[in-house]
């Protein structure tokens, strides 16, 4: 609109990286907290049914999206079809993640059955879809990141075979002492461990 003159006056291109890097700081806070208060024992014996939905919400569109992008592809005369078709099936089954967990908190539904079901589904539906996406992008060969594929396997082995059991046993730890604490004392340790949480975000 207006070419372009609004949002430029609005958001400069300077101030753009920042503010960009302000609300994934955001995003990743709020799903941290989301996943601290979710309540795994909610679908416990319910995990073929969150696996089920999630990938049943990734056939369908993925499916309808690579036929929609073989389509547009032949009416625009797409040199590399495969990847454009790929990357369109691929945006059309990515879910809208933190605006699903957002709207079942400002419902209090997140602590429900129903509520951790879709939840446990569209984390799954999103590591499927940017799993996909990476796939997608090692294709299209784009800008030469494809050695990055090779660094996956190293960051989900350090994640789980490190991190994971740190927090863990930092988690025992808390557990153990938060019964001599005071609430206030309890909330700022939640405080201080929430900050560490960005990284994973970006990676």
């Amino acid at each position: 609109m207006f070419h372009g003159k609004i949002t430029a006056t609005l958001f400069p291109v300077t101030l753009r990286p920042p503010l960009s890097a302000l609300a994934n700081l955001g995003v990743v806070m709020f799903m941290f907290a989301v996943g601290y208060l979710l309540d795994l024992r909610l679908i416990r014996g319910r995990e073929r049914v969150a696996a089920s939905v999630s990938v049943s919400s990734i056939i369908l569109p993925l499916s309808l999206g690579v036929g929609l992008g073989a389509w547009l592809a032949s009416r625009h005369h797409v040199h590399h079809v495969l990847p454009f078709a790929l990357f369109v099936g691929t945006a059309m089954s990515v879910t809208a993640f933190p605006v699903l967990a957002r709207i079942l908190t400002d419902r209090n539904m997140h602590r429900t059955r129903i509520g951790s079901i879709a939840l446990v589904s569209a984390a799954t539906d999103d590591v499927l879809a940017w799993s996909l996406l990476a796939v997608v992008v090692a294709i299209a060969g784009a800008g030469g990141q494809q050695f990055r594929l090779l660094l996956v396997p190293v960051y989900a082995g350090v994640m789980f075979g490190l991190v994971r059991p740190l927090l863990r046993g930092l988690v025992d730890v808390y557990q153990r002492r938060a019964g001599s604490r005071p609430a206030s004392s309890r909330r700022c340790w939640r405080g201080c461990c929430c900050p560490r949480t960005p990284p994973a975000g970006w990676a």
